[in-house]
């Protein structure tokens, strides 16, 4: 159970990465797209930092949180179904 609500929030956090990506290479340029496409400590800077939208909270803490919580909830679900 607990590995499927990881994946739900992992799937939150990629759909909030799109969001990002997609304003960076729109209002950013190609070079801003890249670096958010490649390097994953960038995109979160940008996101805090140049991301510009009416729902920036939502979109940046779906974005870090979905991802952060959804690992820690697969890997919780990872070792219960391992120990078992």
């Amino acid at each position: 159970m607990l590995i499927a609500l990881g994946g739900l929030l992992c799937l939150v956090g990629f759909v909030c990465w799109i969001f990002i990506l997609i304003h960076a290479f729109s209002k950013g340029g190609i070079v801003q797209g890249l670096l958010c496409f490649f390097i994953f400590p960038y995109a979160i800077y940008y996101a805090f930092a140049k991301f510009e939208h009416e729902k920036k909270n939502m979109i940046v803490w779906g974005f870090v949180g979905g991802y952060v919580l959804g690992i820690v909830m697969y890997v919780i679900g990872f070792m219960m179904a391992v120990s078992r």
